[in-house]
């Protein structure tokens, strides 16, 4: 009865680590897109000789981004 108990334990620090390793590879994913597009705007923003007017929220990676003529 005890290997299996110990069988079971493993199983399931293992599907638990595996879905860990599966939220912060999406969350690194999600945090890196978000940055490139962030850059990207400003980037074509300034090629304009714009005006960057950017709002963001770090914790739910939501922004608000305007590009005003000068």
């Amino acid at each position: 009865m005890k290997k299996r108990s110990q069988t079971l334990n493993w199983t399931n620090t293992l599907v638990i680590m595996t879905f860990l390793l599966v939220l912060v590879t999406l969350y690194m994913s999600k945090t890196s897109f978000y940055s490139k597009e962030i850059e990207l705007l400003t980037e074509s923003c300034q090629q304009a000789d714009g005006k960057i007017i950017l709002e963001t929220n770090d914790f739910s990676m939501d922004y608000l981004f305007t590009c005003k003529e000068k």
